[in-house]
């Protein structure tokens, strides 16, 4: 038996005493669980000597395996997952392609962020701008999910221009990702997938945990996690989560300084459960271009230093209210307030050189960003005839609002090759650019789950909503707005033996608002996405293992490129992308954890008003990508407590531009670990691209470094 986290709700103790407070029972599972250990506890003290009680019998330690899909795993394979259907449906009876990035994948890796710790997924790729920590940038089965795939708890984060919401990793329980459209159940987002990072709630078990990282390149951290009952009461729950960071990446003036804070409630009894969620976050990081480029060669010279700064904080708010009605009906609502506030400068050079001399000129950038989100649900189970129905029916609205100021202005002096120091800031005007983007969604959607037979599972779900965006700039005398309705759908039918194996097909369809603006000042019209999908899933009874495949086809029509000229977009219609993917999570033997994944992905423009993009592959979508992750804990004898962990990724080489001019060249990174756990304390090593593989990625003509060797040790004591 594998230990378990502090943290961890997935394995409980339970004895006669135990059941006279118990934590809340979970529905149909967890209370026939609950209701078998207290009739054996009861059996055994009818059989005790006249004058003992109950509680005063020594007995077996009974440990109940469970898992949740939206609470912690115990390891690496996790069994059940909400992202794709929005319900406690475990993975081998969903028909799509979901995979689970773990707590415990994210430690053992030593992930620092979230696009660090999806980097093994199968149908994910990560990273490929180089070292950017102000976004989390990545790809799920060739589209970028940074925008409209970025969920939290189930609920859209939102983007605006420079402001989007970040994701502190250590705050996180685990990361569900559904591939493929999901615009059914989520509304508008990129055909590709989405990402939903779950957070650490609130615990029926008191726990404290402290860390503290350091490493290179100038890595210190401090991070701590305690929960339990408030005031003793079980009805009364609580956590709190902070991180404290100053860091910066392999390259000077590249800051990633961080605070975060999170505390979260939960209140309870047999029915209700209503958790209260919220958190503050703040940043200091580099802006744009980083380095000095020159001929499309990148230099290692600082391009504005201490002037190349985002400064952001961050708020969220909201909470998760689930109701039992009774056995057949659950209610439940999620709902978060988010805002951000952000001030962002950068330098641009001129073209204007003079010796080692080179002028710029600076930009500044303010934003705020404000964000509501509402999901309310109402799930029913019940039978008809010999098919047994899971049905959801559900209403979500978003509003999104963002005002963003940028101004212009040269600097008096130029930049030094020699000698880049920091300029002043020197005086920036008043905004020369004001604009003001507004979006208003209002979905209804309507799923069923069905099963009958001996295993066979039917999914099928439509939604229709109502989108309006209006954007405006003043000083460009533009204002446009755009009203649209889009009705999405999809069905999904899934075989089930008893062997394991689970055989499916689905079918998909998606639609994403623009908000980008063609030359003429109109808003361009929504993209729309469809997908066929058919895979198989493994997972031997009884075992800790599960395999995975599938083949796609995605079709996006309406696909957006900035135009090359001005600072506004094209609609070059449509991109088609086929693909297969492969993903292995498996327990080998008592200590031993494995995942191996292999993507291969082809994406083509099948269709554009420039005749010079037909047929040319869109950015950042590598045809191959694989890795394979490894971990290795010795639990008995002499070095027990020891471990070593090591993986390896490969990225092939993609185009950097849409004309498919520019070629990244392929990334071959090496990750490994060293750990020792004993008793409370858990020391950890952790390298991430250990062979120190440096390039320079370039992106629709900007250029970033790849981030180099990280090397960071963290000391973790639980009790």
């Amino acid at each position: 038996m594998r230990p378990v986290r502090a943290d961890s709700d997935t394995s409980r103790t339970m004895s006669v005493r135990a059941m006279t407070a118990p934590a809340r029972p979970r529905r149909r599972t967890g209370t026939r669980l609950a209701a078998a250990a207290l009739a054996t506890g009861l059996a055994l003290a009818g059989l005790a000597p006249t004058g003992l009680r109950a509680d005063d019998i020594a007995l077996d330690v009974l440990t109940v395996e469970g898992q949740s899909a939206w609470g912690p795993v115990d390891g690496y394979l996790a069994r059940s997952s909400a992202v794709g259907t929005k319900t406690d449906t475990p993975i081998l009876l969903t028909p799509r392609s979901v995979s689970v990035v773990t707590r415990e994948e994210i430690e053992d890796r030593g992930a620092q962020s979230v696009t660090d710790a999806v980097g093994y997924t199968a149908g994910v790729v990560s990273g490929t701008y180089g070292y950017d920590p102000r976004f989390d940038t990545i790809y799920v089965r060739g589209f970028p999910v940074a925008a409209s795939g970025d969920y939290l708890n189930g609920l859209r984060q939102g983007a605006g221009v420079f402001a989007n919401f970040r994701t502190e990793v250590y705050g996180l329980e685990r990361i569900d990702i559904i591939k493929g459209p999901a615009a059914v159940l989520y509304g508008q987002m990129v055909p590709g997938g989405l990402i939903d990072r779950i957070s650490r709630m609130p615990v029926d078990r008191t726990f404290y945990e402290a860390q503290g990282q350091a490493g290179d390149p100038q890595w210190l951290q401090a991070a701590f996690d305690i929960g339990g009952r408030a005031g003793g009461d079980a009805g009364a729950l609580f956590r709190l989560t902070g991180v404290a960071r100053a860091a910066d990446g392999n390259r000077p003036y590249t800051d990633n300084d961080e605070y975060f804070l999170a505390p979260a409630m939960t209140f309870q009894n047999d029915t209700t459960r209503l958790t209260v969620l919220a958190s503050v976050l703040g940043t200091e990081l580099p802006s744009s271009r980083l380095f000095y480029e020159t001929g499309g060669v990148l230099t290692k010279v600082p391009l504005g230093t201490s002037f190349n700064t985002i400064s952001q904080t961050q708020q969220q708010i909201g909470y998760r209210l689930e109701h039992d009605l009774n056995d057949m009906v659950t209610l439940r609502q999620n709902l978060r307030y988010g805002r951000i506030e952000n001030e962002s400068s950068w330098l641009m050079p001129t073209g204007i050189n003079s010796g080692p001399y080179i002028g710029v000129y600076g930009t500044s950038l303010r934003e705020n960003l404000s964000m509501f989100v509402a999901d309310t649900q109402v799930e029913t189970r019940f039978e008809a005839g010999p098919v047994r129905h899971k049905v959801l029916a559900g209403l979500d609205y978003g509003w999104g609002s963002t005002n963003y100021g940028l101004a212009y202005s040269p600097l008096i002096a130029p930049v030094s090759l020699l000698d880049p120091g920091a300029p002043d800031r020197g005086y920036l005007p008043s905004p020369a650019l004001t604009n003001r983007i507004t979006l208003d969604q209002i979905g209804f959607y309507l799923q069923d789950q069905m099963t009958f037979g001996d295993g066979w599972h039917f999914t099928i779900a439509g939604r229709q909503d109502f989108t309006g965006q209006s954007q405006s700039a003043p000083r460009l005398n533009v204002s446009t707005t755009l009203d649209e309705q889009t009705f999405t759908w999809q069905a999904g039918l899934l075989y089930a033996f008893d062997f394991g194996l689970s055989p499916y097909a689905s079918y998909a369809t998606s639609f994403l608002p623009s908000n980008n603006l063609d030359q003429f000042g109109l808003l361009l019209p929504s993209s729309t996405g469809e997908q066929y999908e058919a895979g198989l899933k493994y997972q031997p009874p009884g075992s800790r293992s599960r395999f995975t495949a599938a083949a796609y086809q995605i079709t996006q029509s309406n696909y957006a490129v900035p135009d090359p000229v001005g600072m506004f977009y094209t609609a070059v219609g449509n991109v088609r992308v086929r693909g297969f993917e492969a993903e292995a999570v498996v327990q080998l033997a008592d200590g031993l954890d494995l995942t191996a994944a292999y993507t291969f992905t082809r994406g083509q423009i099948t269709g554009s008003t420039d005749p010079v993009l037909m047929g040319k592959t869109p950015v950042n979508m590598p045809e191959n990508v694989a890795s394979l992750w490894m971990k290795y804990m010795v639990e008995h004898g002499p070095l027990a407590g020891f471990g070593v962990g090591a993986g390896v990724r490969f990225i092939g080489p993609y185009w950097a531009d849409n004309l498919n001019t520019t070629k990244n060249p392929a990334q071959f990174p090496v990750d490994a670990a060293l750990y020792f756990q004993k008793d409370a304390w858990k020391l950890a090593l952790n390298a991430r691209n250990l062979f120190n593989q440096q390039e320079a990625l370039a992106n629709e003509g900007t250029l970033f470094w790849q981030q180099g060797r990280t090397v960071i040790a963290s000391a973790t004591y639980r009790w």
